[in-house]
C-alpha cells in the first residue's frame, strides 16, 4: 500500500479515533475530566454574554438622553457593572480551574498511553519487530506521543469553548435580530466553505507528514546500529541517497501541510473584517430605511441593538479563526493516535501451550 493511500485512509476513519481517543481519555479520568468539561463550557458562556451587556447599557444611556435624567441611568449603570464583574470573576476561577486539572489530566493520559503500548509490546510476535524499523517503532513514544500532547492540552479544550461560544452567540443574535443575524450567517458560510477547503488539504498531508517522519526515523537508527556494516561494505553512498529520498518526501508532505495551514488563517481574518463592515453597512441601511426587526426579544431595530451585533460580529468571526489555529493541532494529534492505537490494537502472539518435541535419531 503505498504511502498516499495510506494517509488516505487515516483520513477517512478520523472520526472514529477522535471518538475512541475521547472515551479513552474518560476512561483514565471518569471524575477529574467532565469536571473541566463543566469549567470549559462556564467560560465559554460567561465569555459570549458580553454583548448583552452592552446592549443594556446602550439602552439605558439612550432612554436618558431622551428623557434628559442622567441621575438615573447611573446607579443602573453601576449594577450592570457590578453583575459583569462578578460574572467575569466566576470565569476566571473557573479558566483556572480547568487549565491546571487539564494539565494533569494531558500528562497522566500519556503516561498511562505509553504503558498501554508498551504493555502490548510485550506480547506481540517476534514477526511485529522483523517487519517494523525499531526507530519507526520508537517514533510511537516519541512523535506520536507528542503530538497528542498539545491536541488534549489546548486543542480539545479550545475547540469545546469555540462550539459553545458560537451556538451562544448565534442564538444571542437571533434573540436581538433575525435581519442582521442572516447577514452574518452568509458571510460565516463563506468561511466555513474555505476553512473546510485548506483545512481538508492540511489535513492529508499532515497525517502523511506523521507517517513519513516514522519512515525517516526507522532509516537513520536502522543505519546508525549497522554502522559497522555499513562501513565493512562500502554502503556509504548508498544510504546517503536512500536517506536523501526519504528525506525529500518528508519536506515534500511538510511543506504543503504548513502552506495549507499558514494561508488559511490570513484569509479568514480578512474575511472576518470584510464581514464586519458588511454588518456595519446593512445596519445602517435597516436603519435608514425604518426595516422591521424580526426578533425573538419583540425590540425595534436601533443603535442599541446594531453596535452590540457588530462586537458579537468579531467574536463570531474569531471563534471561526480559532478553529482554524487549532486544525493543525488536532489532525496532527489525530495521526498521531491512529498509529498509537494501530500498534495497541496489533494481535498478541498466541500461546496455547503446546510444544513439539523432535526426536533426533543418532546413528551409531
Amino acid at each position: 500500500m503505498s504511502k498516499a493511500t495510506t494517509a488516505e485512509r487515516a483520513l477517512n476513519r478520523k472520526g472514529g479515533t477522535m471518538s475512541r481517543l475521547i472515551k479513552t481519555l474518560f476512561g483514565f479520568y471518569p471524575v477529574l475530566l467532565p469536571l473541566v468539561v463543566v469549567g470549559v463550557v462556564l467560560c465559554a458562556i460567561i465569555n459570549s454574554i458580553g454583548a448583552t451587556f452592552l446592549q443594556s447599557a446602550l439602552q439605558i444611556i439612550s432612554e436618558s438622553w431622551q428623557s434628559g435624567d442622567w441621575e438615573a441611568a447611573q446607579p443602573k449603570i453601576a449594577q450592570l457593572v457590578t453583575t459583569l464583574a462578578c460574572i467575569y470573576g466566576v470565569g476566571i476561577l473557573s479558566s483556572l480551574f480547568w487549565n491546571r486539572a487539564m494539565a494533569i489530566v494531558t500528562q497522566g493520559s500519556l503516561e498511562k498511553l505509553r504503558e498501554k503500548m508498551f504493555n502490548r509490546m510485550q506480547d506481540l510476535p517476534i514477526r511485529y519487530f522483523d517487519t517494523h524499523q525499531r526507530g519507526d517503532i520508537m517514533s510511537h513514544y516519541t512523535n506520536d506521543i507528542d503530538t497528542l500532547r498539545q491536541m488534549i492540552s489546548q486543542s480539545l479544550p479550545n475547540l469545546l469553548m469555540t462550539v459553545i461560544v458560537i451556538v451562544t452567540v448565534f442564538f444571542i443574535m437571533l434573540y436581538y435580530s433575525v435581519w442582521m443575524c442572516l447577514v452574518i450567517i452568509a458571510g460565516v458560510a463563506f468561511m466555513t466553505f474555505m476553512t473546510k477547503l485548506l483545512g481538508s488539504n492540511s489535513a492529508r498531508f499532515f497525517i502523511a507528514q506523521q507517517t513519513e517522519l516514522g519512515v525517516v526515523e526507522g532509516h537513520i537508527e536502522e543505519v546508525m546500529n549497522g554502522q559497522k556494516v555499513v562501513k565493512a561494505f562500502c554502503h556509504e553512498s548508498a544510504a546517503e541517497a536512500d536517506f536523501d529520498e526519504r528525506n525529500e518526501k518528508l519536506f515534500e508532505v511538510s511543506q504543503k501541510a504548513n502552506m495549507y495551514a499558514n494561508i488559511l488563517m490570513p484569509i479568514l481574518m480578512n474575511l472576518g473584517n470584510l464581514l464586519y463592515v458588511l454588518v456595519a453597512l446593512a445596519g445602517g441601511i435597516f436603519l435608514a430605511l425604518g426595516v422591521p426587526n424580526l426578533s425573538i426579544s419583540g425590540m425595534a431595530l436601533s443603535i442599541a441593538v446594531v453596535v452590540p451585533f457588530l462586537n458579537m460580529t468579531k467574536q463570531f468571526c474569531g471563534q471561526i479563526g480559532q478553529i482554524s489555529q487549532q486544525i493543525n493541532a488536532v489532525v496532527m494529534g489525530l495521526a498521531g493516535a491512529d498509529r498509537i492505537f494501530e500498534l495497541i490494537d496489533e494481535e498478541p502472539e498466541a500461546d496455547e501451550g503446546y510444544v513439539t518435541l523432535v526426536n533426533a535419531q543418532v546413528n551409531p
